[in-house]
């Protein structure tokens, strides 16, 4: 029997900032926006073939750990973000639904489930995504101060995360000026603009994925990243 679904909850995930990450539970099934669904259909058509495991690096309200189970039937799935807000109604969700068993969600940095995977106390997995969230890694973030230190930082811990001939799904921002303006702002005051753009973003992946560009989603580059 499911966990019945807190109302803050369950107001949480229908309508709250980002707002293109809000959907409903009806039944037992997922109803996410049309902004959210037509985002989901694009993103799960490049999931590595075959694959039965699922990372999320900024889960927010956790839809695609959920439709990954349900819709695929992937047998492993886990989600981290650093907004508590989002991971404690991502919980929720999670009781709700009955999936506790496959789903794992953490308020955690990469590094940290980076680490895990090192150690062998977490298997790598086979298609990891990361959607309009590199610019908070490398800059941070009202939400969270920290950040990475460099570009070969952060993807050699996504190349840690991702099984060889797994996929990472890379959907951002890759100049400093297609950042959101609070970002480019920040970037100024941390010295850090002309760090950020895509020959350097290009040349730290490539020690450790193919880039296949796939055009875009919505106005951001999309590029599968597959693991060498």
């Amino acid at each position: 029997m499911s966990t019945p679904l807190p109302p803050d909850a369950a107001a949480h995930l229908a309508d709250s900032y980002p707002h293109n990450h809000n959907y409903r539970i009806r039944s037992g099934k997922l109803k996410p926006s049309w902004q959210l669904w037509t985002r989901s259909r694009r993103i799960r058509k490049h999931y590595t073939p075959g694959g039965t495991s699922l990372l999320d690096l900024s889960s927010c309200k956790g839809f695609f750990l959920f439709d990954a189970i349900l819709r695929i039937g992937m047998q492993r799935v886990r989600g981290i973000d650093v907004h508590g807000p989002d991971v404690d109604a991502s919980r929720a969700a999670m009781e709700h639904l009955g999936v506790a068993d496959k789903v794992r969600i953490d308020q955690l940095h990469l590094h940290q489930v980076a680490a895990e995977v090192q150690a062998g106390i977490t298997a790598p997995f086979d298609t990891a995504l990361l959607i309009n969230t590199y610019h908070y890694l490398f800059f941070g973030s009202r939400r969270e101060e920290h950040h990475y230190e460099s570009h070969a930082e952060i993807f050699e811990c996504l190349a840690a995360l991702t099984s060889k001939g797994g996929r990472l799904i890379f959907s951002n921002r890759v100049e400093v000026a297609l950042c959101p303006k609070h970002i480019q702002e920040r970037a100024k005051e941390m010295g850090r603009a002309s760090r950020y753009d895509e020959v350097q973003i290009r040349s730290a992946i490539d020690p450790f994925f193919q880039i296949e560009p796939r055009g875009k989603l919505g106005k951001i580059p999309l590029w599968i990243l597959h693991r060498r």
